[in-house]
């Protein structure tokens, strides 16, 4: 039951938070449901009609508002052939006394009697609020549909102005209530509209309310909660509060917004059939028992923060959170990555290289090339860059506040389950962050918020991505989520988990096949390729560990790392020489890279005879960029001995970081040449 105290202490906490309450998604009232309302009627506090609205966005455009209303554990979970009412805010066949004595059409059950049999108990109890009052008022008197119709609310039948229309098609009424409603059995039923209440004065006299809104009222809210947590008669000891109080005998939905219905906690039933263990009543009592009104804080607290800091999708959602309801690190987002070619056009050393004519084509570029040492310079830029991110929470986050973090998935419409829950010191959970995001840390291309342009930076993969490149972007809801349950443990439990090895191995085969995939596709899916093989083997024990690192490692001389190498200068070269004749297909290392990760010692020959016509024509216009490619080939051929080389076994998931390393050593260098020509350019 930790999680249930844990969410029950947030709520304490972030209810006396002003700075909490003040903000948009403020925390939701227990005993209360957020509803998509059509229907803003306003009344005076003697319960005398003023007006009527559709709801609209701040466009103008009809479109719902979703408001905070009281609820009972019965409405709020409502069905059936007679759905329980809520108490003061519901639907027009619910609320309208005149709706079902002429305006609709075949009414088949009353719903307005059991809403205003709710609602007077309430204005009768020593808990009546005057706004509850003066709806009760206006209600009784039966004119609200009526008084809709001549607002101009709601539509009546163009062949019969006693009935309510009932269209096929919302565009036969442009501009309408129509707009915001859902068909039932082909038709829009009107009498399904939502409606909520605007409270005002009736004179002058009367004294000013600050808040007429009654989703907006927190004396209304407490006093349906201190009505409310009468009805509940049943006593017992709560295993939350260690006290003794009126015991939940039904738990709150509406946690998940893609599945409202779906229930964390289901309600014991006493004719059904139902396993029992070893209890002998027909209630439930004898099992753990908690407080109505705990379970009501505890599922608002979960509802408020998975709208305010979470991850839902397809039926499953993430949300990490601290118990003072400080706003933590999701495990789930993207750290802000590190733009590594605005650090290379700002870094680098003062090596002069011989400078041959400097020219931009496309993803490459060819002429003068520094050694850029960027396994310092990004290295250190990355660390300092995630440190610096990471650090705010660290302040804000006191010592001893401890950190949650729970997974949620709905199975069915109306169940759902706790999948993963953990529990860490804010310390600890930091920690496993930035070592998540440093040991899988590689390059990837992102999106600038504030250019909307393509940038290149330093980043690790979230659990959707990974989802993605290991089964394809077409991947169903449920293998995703699969993904998402293995990966999330790995990231917030620091180096205590592995990554699973079928992951790294799924992504290493898509990756190893450009053709398959589009350019983007490929480059992502090599992308994060290279970052779960280097975080797998840096999570590995002592005798298997590997220390990968994001930039080219020329000292690294394995047989895999080095073929790598080899594939990306081809690739180079090849590119280059097809810009230059104004070609644009793949490269002969694109088009062999699969066969080449089977069989590299056959395809390598294959793969350097096919270059030989692209060294030729490169020779007479780029003859230095030409010598210095070749060169280079020849300190990677001589770094092999000659059985590794001739090996012709498969290689595994290293040669892919030999590849990238090399490939973005090549685009950060041609970056800095870029940037210091320019700096001679203005200097001159």
């Amino acid at each position: 039951m930790s999680w249930l105290q844990r969410l029950y202490q947030t709520y304490e906490a972030a209810s006396q938070n002003a700075d909490i309450q003040a903000q948009d998604q403020k925390l939701m009232p227990y005993y209360h449901v957020n509803q998509n309302v059509q229907i803003i009627v306003t009344i005076n506090d003697k319960g005398d009609f003023v007006r009527a609205e559709v709801c609209r966005d701040g466009n103008g455009k009809v479109k719902s508002k979703y408001l905070a209303i009281p609820a009972t554990n019965d409405s709020a979970t409502r069905s059936g052939q007679i759905p329980p009412p809520h108490p003061l805010s519901d639907k027009v066949q619910y609320v309208a006394g005149d709706y079902f004595e002429g305006y609709a059409v075949n009414p088949k059950r009353d719903f307005h009697q059991p809403y205003l049999e709710l609602l007077s108990s309430w204005c009768e109890s020593q808990y009546v609020h005057s706004k509850a009052q003066a709806v009760l008022t206006y209600v009784k008197k039966g004119t609200l549909v009526k008084d809709l119709i001549d607002a101009h609310v709601l539509i009546v039948d163009p062949d019969d102005k006693s009935k309510l229309a009932y269209p096929e098609q919302a565009s036969d009424y442009p501009d309408s209530i129509l707009s915001a409603l859902n068909k039932n059995k082909g038709v829009f039923d009107q009498g399904a509209a939502f409606i909520a209440w605007n409270v005002i004065a009736s004179s002058l006299d009367t004294p000013t309310q600050h808040v007429t809104e009654t989703w907006r009222d927190d004396s209304l809210f407490a006093a349906w909660q201190q009505f409310y947590a009468t009805l509940d008669s049943t006593d017992g000891f709560c295993y939350i509060t260690g006290g003794t109080s009126p015991l939940a005998s039904k738990h709150p939905n509406r946690i998940l917004r893609s599945a409202t219905n779906a229930k964390l906690i289901s309600a014991n039933d006493a004719t059904g059939y139902t396993f029992r263990g070893r209890f002998t009543d027909t209630t439930g009592m004898q099992a753990a028992g908690i407080s109505a009104v705990v379970t009501e804080k505890a599922h608002a607290a979960l509802s408020w923060l998975l709208s305010r800091q979470g991850r839902e999708e397809a039926g499953q959602a993430i949300v990490a959170w601290s118990i003072s309801g400080i706003e933590v690190p999701q495990p789930t987002s993207v750290a802000a990555p590190l733009n590594v070619l605005d650090a290379a056009k700002t870094s680098g050393n003062d090596d002069d290289d011989d400078d041959d004519n400097f020219e931009e084509y496309e993803d490459e570029a060819a002429g003068t090339e520094p050694t850029f040492q960027h396994s310092n310079d990004l290295g250190y830029r990355f660390a300092t860059h995630l440190r610096n991110t990471l650090q705010g929470y660290r302040q804000q986050l006191p010592e001893h506040q401890q950190i949650s973090i729970i997974t949620l998935e709905a199975a069915t419409p109306g169940r759902m389950a706790m999948t993963y829950y953990h529990e860490s010191m804010p310390s600890q959970y930091i920690d496993a962050l930035q070592t998540w995001y440093t040991q899988f840390a590689w390059y990837h291309t992102y999106r600038d918020d504030d250019s909307n342009q393509q940038r290149l930076g330093i980043q690790s993969p979230t659990p959707k991505q990974i989802a993605q490149v290991a089964y394809g972007a077409r991947l169903s809801d449920a293998l995703k989520k699969q993904v998402v349950a293995q990966v999330l443990p790995c990231i917030v439990e620091g180096e205590a988990r592995c990554l699973p090895r079928q992951l790294v191995e799924l992504c290493i085969k898509r990756a190893c096949n450009p053709l398959a995939l589009e350019r983007w596709e490929w480059e992502q899916a090599l992308s994060t390729a290279c970052a779960l093989y280097r975080g797998y083997y840096l999570r590995q024990s002592d005798n298997k560990k590997r220390s990968y690192t994001v930039a080219l490692q020329p000292e690294l001389t394995s047989r895999d790392y080095l073929y790598g190498r080899l594939l990306a200068v081809a690739e180079d070269i090849e590119s280059l020489a097809l810009y230059v004749a104004g070609e644009k297909r793949n490269t002969t290392a694109q088009r062999y890279m699969q066969q080449f990760a089977n069989r590299p010692f056959t395809t390598w020959r294959n793969i350097e005879l096919a270059l030989k016509p692209y060294e030729n024509r490169l020779k007479s216009n780029r003859g230095g960029y030409l010598a210095k490619k070749q060169q280079l080939i020849d300190e990677i051929m001589s770094a092999f001995t000659s059985d590794r080389f001739t090996d012709d076994s498969a290689l595994s998931g290293e040669f892919l970081l030999g590849y990238h390393s090399q490939k973005m050593q090549f685009k950060l260098d041609k970056e800095h040449a870029k940037a210091e020509v320019e700096n001679d350019s203005d200097a001159a």
